[in-house]
């Protein structure tokens, strides 16, 4: 496993109790970031509309770019056009570049503060750029809250591989039993599964169509809110199958 040097993945060294208990609380939250943390699909999908036109592709691109959500976005563009994703990869950057923040999910930050005050070690893990990530979390103003931050470039191989995962899991000092991991996409579940992490499917930013996708999979969070009960508490809002 591969890793950017210790001072960039630790900027908030968390505390361990003698227990072993990261910050004295025994469950963490590690977040993923696009559609859990912020509301960047719109985005996104303005981003992907420049890469259409610029190369003019048919929409079966949009497809299969909207398939492989979560994917890291080389490993999206080389789905999308195997003989020219470096190019897509650029002119979506380039677009990506001039489109600002993404709105943060409303209940997301109180949902951090309250966990911040419990003691709850906090965490992100994402396959975006930890540049792109530190930056959004800045200007939302909650990059404080967050012990760790695992962008595409600091674990390999990244999602749904459970490496990235299972660094941040290590980093904040917990076992795999007492850490909760959060995100929006079939990677998402996919990763937490790898890495035999209790994994809950953040609907808040989904429409019914894509919740539809997931009917199969038992822990949901509709709203932010609920991630209090199930972290703080150990008790989570089960969808039937």
């Amino acid at each position: 496993m591969a890793t950017e040097p210790e001072s960039l993945l630790r900027p908030h060294p968390p505390s361990v109790s003698p227990n072993g208990r990261a910050n004295g609380h025994s469950r963490g939250l590690i977040f993923d970031f696009d559609g859990t943390l912020v509301d960047s699909y719109p985005l996104i999908e303005e981003a992907f509309a420049h890469v259409m036109r610029t190369h003019r592709l048919d929409e079966g691109a949009r497809q299969l770019f909207r398939q492989n959500r979560g994917l890291p976005l080389p490993e999206q563009m080389k789905i999308v056009a195997p003989d020219m994703w470096e190019e897509l990869v650029a002119t979506y950057r380039s677009a990506d570049s001039m489109l600002g923040h993404a709105r943060v999910f409303r209940g997301i930050p109180t949902l951090v503060r309250k966990l911040r005050q419990a003691g709850s070690p906090l965490g992100v893990v994402s396959c975006k750029r930890r540049a792109l990530i530190e930056a959004e979390l800045e200007a939302a103003g909650l990059r404080e809250f967050f012990d760790v931050v695992i962008g595409f470039e600091d674990v390999t191989p990244p999602k749904p591989a459970p490496d990235p995962l299972l660094a941040a899991i290590g980093y904040l000092g917990l076992a795999r039993s007492s850490a909760v991991y959060v995100g929006d996409s079939m990677v998402d579940l996919e990763t937490g599964r790898a890495a035999r992490v209790r994994t809950v499917l953040a609907a808040w930013g989904l429409s019914p169509e894509l919740r539809a996708t997931f009917r199969r999979h038992r822990l949901w969070a509709t709203r932010p809110s609920e991630m209090l009960a199930l972290v703080l508490n150990g008790n989570g809002h089960k969808r039937a199958a």
